[in-house]
């Protein structure tokens, strides 16, 4: 049961960022222990959503959405938010290739 849980849990996250961000979304990447499957209960989600520009607004709407989603199904998701313009300048950050190599696109 707790596995759909889970599931659940991402699907409402994923769904709610879409609707909140809008035009303004580029991409939803799931990495770290949840994409690569070695999760333990109790792990977090870790998600980079990379956005058109990052903004005070967008910032908070995104709090807002882990937040709900905590508030929901008692599951945290750490979020890594970053402009589409900063992740193709910094695709060599250490953080950024590891997300691309073991990261799921959502």
């Amino acid at each position: 049961m707790e596995h759909f849980m889970k599931d659940d849990a991402l699907g409402y996250f994923v769904q709610r960022i879409r609707e909140q961000l809008d035009n303004n979304l580029k991409r939803i990447i799931l990495f770290g222990s949840k994409a690569r499957g070695d999760d333990v209960v109790g792990s977090d989600y870790d998600c980079l959503v990379i956005v058109d520009a990052v903004s005070r607004k967008i910032n908070d709407i995104v709090d807002k959405v882990a937040g709900e989603t905590l508030y929901q199904y008692n599951i945290v998701f750490s979020v890594v938010l970053i402009s589409e313009e900063k992740y193709n300048r910094q695709i060599y950050n250490p953080l950024l290739m590891n997300i691309n190599k073991e990261g799921t696109i959502l």
